[in-house]
Parts: C-alpha cells; structure tokens; sequence
C-alpha cells in the first residue's frame, strides 16, 4: 500500500469568516479556524519539545491580534508557515497535520 501526500493545490487567507481555506491536490476544500490554528502551533514555544511543556494549552486566552492571520509562506515541499498578527510566525504546519485536522486523512 503506498503512501499518497496530497499537497495544496492553492491557499488563502479569509478575513471577513476569519479562516485558512486550502484546496488540496485532490479536489478536496477544507477551512481552518483562526483561533484553533494558532491554538494547534507545533512550534516549539507553544508545543513545546523534548522535556520541555509548551506555553499553550487549551486554557490559554489569545488576544484578536494573535489570532489574526496575515500571510501564509510555503516551506519546501512539505508544509506551511502562518504569520500571525503579532508576528509569530515559528510553526510549520506539515500537509499531512493540516489533512489530518480537517478529517481528510
């Protein structure tokens, strides 16, 4: 059985609903929250790594700016880095973590 990666197709940013919309390879369309996006970063501040606890959990309260999506930057052929309103923008969120959080894998 192989292993299929689906890469996005094209991608953009929605203010008004305040999503991550992604056309995948395969047709399919899926919208990522804002809120839960920034909630899910795998960067190792908010996620944390090895030993160490990351600084965000589902207690944790964010401000309108750091939930605020402004661009979105492809890294190589595997991911997507988000630039948030406050600028963090250390977490690279892997196709597959994306398809994953959308029901498509």
């Amino acid at each position: 059985m192989t292993d299929v990666f689906h890469r996005p197709a094209d991608w953009r940013i929605v203010p008004e609903r305040r999503v991550f919309e992604v056309s995948w390879d395969d047709g399919q369309v899926a919208e990522y929250d804002w809120e839960q996006m920034r909630r899910a970063c795998p960067c190792a501040y908010c996620s944390g790594e090895g030993g160490y606890r990351g600084n965000v959990n589902e207690a944790t309260t964010f401000s309108e700016k750091q939930t605020t999506l402004t661009e979105v930057h492809p890294v190589g052929r595997y991911g997507l880095t988000p630039v948030w309103g406050d600028g963090h923008e250390t977490g690279i969120y892997t196709f597959k973590m994306l398809r994953r959080a959308a029901g498509l894998e």
